[in-house]
């Protein structure tokens, strides 16, 4: 298990130059304590809102953050727009408004626009808030923002109770920081690298990006986007999950013409070869009887997307391991968890009115990212060891090469290095930059 991704690696060596594994596209929640129909009328009548001011209060709580908004992006002197597209990508349009005008840190642009969300119907019995879920249209409102340590940074939030926020980070880009700080040249294509110095120290670097102080980092970010907490809020704060995880691990080959030559064959092998033994077995389980959900593998011409190449996706219910090329050069495997409660982690609970550490059902807070990495890479591991059966079908791959560097992946605490193996379980986005 040790050497299962080296298998790979040794048996290519001489055309791959170093091997990453880091976090992706990270997509984190954050709930604020009225999420339920009973805590929300317990608020509104701790606020004295009744049938009669019920609506002014509802709009005045929309436009308050609406007008931070774009005060915000006035200070700033940056955009702040309404999109009415559906098929506009807000993310690219961000990262041209910001490549026009030069930004490198603080507000890019601001975006709204009218799009479904989880709210409240509201309903008054006598003097009694009835409150319960409902589906509604409200206004969200997106910023982008450059961060001098995370990169670029998206938040949601919508304007209409429970004021639901969401969080868009990119481990790549902050890691790309990371490097360019500590005086490491590197290559970066889009969100991938292609190229770096040192692959040892950004993987040490890369190791860490799990242990950062992820509620305060993004309660930070909560407080300049909603004016409302310290004041109408009072003392609320998000509780924050990992609603969507992407960890991945990069095989980077010297030139895109080594790659070329052995990506097909990666893909036909992937295709025809594993089925849903091998799949369940990439993620530790076993193929049982007693199993309930779906599997699928799919393979995907991604010039539907505007990008190159094919990509092979492993679905398991709602998690997923994929293979694709980035960059011409960059062999990517990556795992994607939308659902913890597949895997289970070690901590401690409380049993019989006693506190015991056993393996328990894996929930999406914040802390147990130590935990998305270790099943993720797992993961990665286990596929790149599959894929050692495919020879290389160049004659350039049977000569012989310096050792390539590659770096196994520290794992954090004597405790979270124990990971089961019937339990293990990557990752995916954008940037184009070159440091000398």
């Amino acid at each position: 298990m040790e050497n299962s991704m080296e298998a790979f690696c040794q048996k290519h060596e001489a055309k791959i130059a170093g091997v990453l594994s880091c976090f992706d596209r990270m997509l984190f929640r954050g709930y604020l304590p009225i999420m339920s129909g009973a805590s929300m009328a317990q608020f509104l009548q701790s606020e004295r809102v009744n049938c009669e001011n019920l609506k002014h209060f509802l709009l005045d709580t929309a436009h308050r953050l609406k007008w931070h908004a774009e005060q915000m992006a006035a200070q700033a002197g940056r955009p702040f727009e309404y999109l009415s597209s559906a098929g506009l990508r807000m993310e690219q349009r961000a990262r041209e408004l910001a490549e026009r005008d030069g930004i490198t840190e603080g507000l890019e642009c601001v975006f709204s626009k009218l799009e479904p969300c989880r709210t409240f119907s509201f309903k008054y019995m006598k003097n009694d808030a009835y409150v319960s879920s409902a589906q509604r249209k409200c206004l969200h409102l997106y910023y982008y923002f450059m961060e001098r340590e995370l990169g670029l940074v998206h938040v949601q939030v919508q304007t209409w109770y429970p004021l639901r926020m969401q969080v868009f980070v990119n481990g790549h880009e902050w890691l790309a920081r990371k490097l360019a700080a500590a005086k490491i040249p590197y290559t970066q294509c889009d969100n991938v690298f292609v190229g770096i110095e040192d692959v040892e120290r950004a993987q040490r670097f890369s190791d860490r990006m799990s242990g950062l102080k992820w509620p305060s980092i993004l309660n930070a970010l909560a407080r300049r986007v909603n004016p409302l907490m310290g004041s109408l809020l009072g003392r609320m704060q998000y509780y924050w999950v990992t609603a969507q995880c992407e960890y991945s691990t990069d095989v980077m080959f010297k030139s895109e013409a080594d790659l070329k030559e052995l990506y097909p064959k990666l893909i036909s092998h992937s295709a025809l070869c594993f089925g849903a033994k091998e799949i369940m077995g990439f993620l530790g389980k076993k193929l049982a009887g007693t199993f309930r959900g779906e599997y699928m593998s799919d393979m995907t011409d991604r010039s539907r997307y505007r990008l190159s190449g094919m990509r092979i996706k492993h679905r398991v219910k709602v998690n997923w391991i994929k293979m694709y090329d980035k960059a011409g050069s960059v062999l990517r495997v990556e795992r994607v968890i939308n659902d913890p409660t597949a895997f289970k982690v070690r901590k401690r609970v409380r049993r019989r009115r006693a506190q015991v550490t056993q393996w328990v059902e894996m929930r999406k807070g914040v802390a147990n990212l130590f935990r998305y990495r270790d099943v993720s890479l797992t993961a990665n591991r286990r596929y790149l060891e599959a894929l050692a059966a495919v020879d290389d079908p160049t004659p350039a791959g049977l000569a012989t090469a310096a050792p390539i560097a590659f770096v196994r992946p520290h794992r954090q605490g004597a405790a979270r290095s124990s990971v089961a193996r019937d339990e293990e379980g990557p990752a995916s986005v954008q940037q184009c930059a070159a440091l000398a």
